[in-house]
């Protein structure tokens, strides 16, 4: 039969690993998975919205960041939005998913989840994209080809 002081003792020290995770997890992980998504993934969207609102000499391109989780980028009929998933941590490796939800005339679909992971040991990061650059030129070559586009 097992003795209620080490079940006690079992509880003690499981809660202790579970603090020490989400410490790591809030003051290591957060903070370079936060900076990967808005200054790797979400900056090259701003830049070739600014690019384009340039050279198109109007705000043809709208993009909007929503705080340290989500940003979009719209049009009048058109809107997608990018939302950072939750951030798992597997044999020392970080896996953070960012989820596309594209809006098109009230109607909702999720495009392909974009997925990153981290080796903290390494810093390298890894991507399931060849090219996230290409990706975004990609989606909005898509929507200048829809034939109700108009940002």
């Amino acid at each position: 039969m097992v003795d209620i002081e080490d079940l006690v003792e079992k509880f003690k020290n499981k809660l202790a690993l579970v603090k020490e995770t989400e410490n790591y997890k809030t003051t290591i992980v957060e903070p370079v998975v936060n900076t990967i998504f808005n200054e790797e993934f979400a900056d090259i969207f701003k830049t070739i919205a600014e690019s384009l609102n340039e050279k198109l000499e109007c705000n043809a391109v709208n993009f909007k960041s929503e705080g340290k989780n989500r940003f979009f980028i719209e049009g009048r009929f058109h809107r997608i939005i990018f939302q950072k998933g939750k951030i798992e941590i597997q044999d020392n490796v970080v896996n953070t998913t960012i989820i596309p939800l594209y809006i098109w005339k009230g109607v909702t679909k999720h495009l392909t989840p974009i997925l990153f992971t981290i080796n903290p040991d390494s810093h390298d990061i890894k991507w399931n994209l060849n090219s996230l650059e290409d990706y975004a030129k990609n989606l909005f070559s898509k929507l200048v080809d829809d034939d109700d586009f108009f940002m």
